[in-house]
């Protein structure tokens, strides 16, 4: 058996170059499920997983400063020759030439591959479809399986969007749903986006990966500062101007709102932060200080609520990364959120701003003393039953069902 892996990585070669030359948003949350389920998939299989990359940037020249990538070659610790696709990376013309690329690495590697194939795709994006629905059809017996974090026509949620955007992304969004029948299997990140995407083939679930970190146990003080933190994108949508809202309604001077990150909701915390001092803005900022920020904070915040379609077919990933840090968890009942979750999330009653407030005060306060070991055991939760590999081995176990049904079809 062959393996190989169609990702949107940011190869560690590549980060420092690819950041400069970035004029947005980096998508590190994305960036680090991907190298988990990777990293996950090769400890399981035990087997050379070779790497086909888009990098995950933006057109030029509004979002990225150069035109073209260049192809380039990259190792890990189990396949030396993976690739880094090359494409034109101008507005518009990229989503047409790079499944055009994408077709030939492919259809390279199935070419001189005459054994049973594998391949693994991150997203069901237009141009990875394109070319995979065109890679099935001249060969059929490759396997492909599908990694969905986000639908098409809801991974990209900002309100700041024109028309024209909304008619292109939705033109993109019917393309990839067009081309579903080319997928073998599935992995999503909740159930609903089965029915969602009227998925008949077998899949499984997983919410995502936990974040491998050290614990490192709170130290109670109730005159200490108390920091509230937000990591993540800051688009009204996810509910960030509520947090703010609801922190302005607690009078007390040891209390800090750190919030990170960028989204269409940044001229509004720039101003309540210059009318707050206790407000601290920080942008978006790399992954391993944002790490670092969240294993100091007093409480995490996932503002995100349950009022509108999209929370039943995402399961938010800062809210795997909060809960691997050992810190406390204040969050709403997604619709995506499996029960199982219910025992280790301090979840807000309601959507007012009052509840959102009085939750933040009741878990920094910690008056029962509960928080620390509640937080702790979501700790042991996520790091347990949450990791790479046990989350990966669903991905291995959903392929062996995949060959039980087609030998019992042949």
């Amino acid at each position: 058996m062959r393996y190989a892996f169609l990702t949107t990585l940011i190869p560690p070669q590549l980060d420092t170059q690819v950041r400069y030359l970035s004029k947005n948003n980096m998508q590190d949350a994305a960036n680090a499920l991907e190298w988990h389920i990777y990293n996950g998939l090769c400890r399981n299989l035990n087997e050379e997983i070779k790497i086909f990359n888009i990098l995950p940037i933006g057109s030029f020249p509004q979002n990225y400063r150069k035109p073209f990538v260049k192809k380039s070659l990259f190792g890990t610790n189990t396949a030396k020759d993976n690739v880094n696709i090359g494409f034109c990376n101008i507005k518009l013309l990229r989503k047409y030439r790079q499944p055009i690329k994408i077709y030939r690495e492919l259809d390279k590697w199935c070419s001189s591959n005459s054994c049973e194939k594998t391949l693994f795709v991150y997203t069901v994006c237009s141009p990875f479809m394109t070319a995979v629905s065109k890679l099935k059809k001249k060969h059929p017996d490759v396997r492909i399986c599908a990694i969905i974090a986000d639908l098409p026509d809801m991974s990209s949620l900002s309100s700041n969007k024109s028309i024209f955007q909304k008619i292109y992304e939705e033109h993109l969004a019917n393309n990839s749903y067009s081309r579903l029948d080319c997928i073998d299997a599935f992995v999503l990140l909740t159930r609903q986006m089965a029915d969602y995407m009227k998925i008949t083939k077998p899949f499984c679930v997983i919410e995502g990966i936990s974040t491998e970190v050290s614990y490192r146990e709170s130290i109670a003080d109730e005159n200490s500062t108390k920091n509230i933190l937000y990591t993540g994108t800051l688009h009204k949508r996810f509910g960030v101007l509520n947090l703010v809202n609801a922190f302005r309604m607690i009078s007390r001077d040891n209390y800090r709102l750190i919030i990170c990150g960028i989204g269409d909701s940044e001229d509004e915390i720039r101003k309540a932060a210059l009318a707050d001092s206790r407000i601290i803005f920080k942008g978006q900022l790399p992954r391993n200080e944002v790490l670092k920020l969240q294993q100091e904070a007093t409480v995490l915040v996932n503002p995100r609520q349950n009022t509108e379609e999209f929370t039943k077919y995402s399961f938010p990933s800062k809210n795997l990364e909060y809960l691997s840090s050992g810190k406390p968890l204040v969050a709403y009942k997604l619709d995506g959120i499996p029960d199982e979750y219910d025992d280790y999330i301090f979840y807000v009653k309601d959507n007012s701003v009052e509840s959102l407030r009085d939750k933040l005060i009741e878990v920094c306060d910690n008056t029962d003393g509960s928080v620390p070991e509640k937080a702790k055991k979501a700790y042991d939760f996520v790091q347990d039953q949450k990791n790479e590999i046990a989350q990966t081995k669903k991905i291995i176990e959903l392929l062996s069902e995949l060959n039980t049904n087609q030998g019992d079809l042949s």
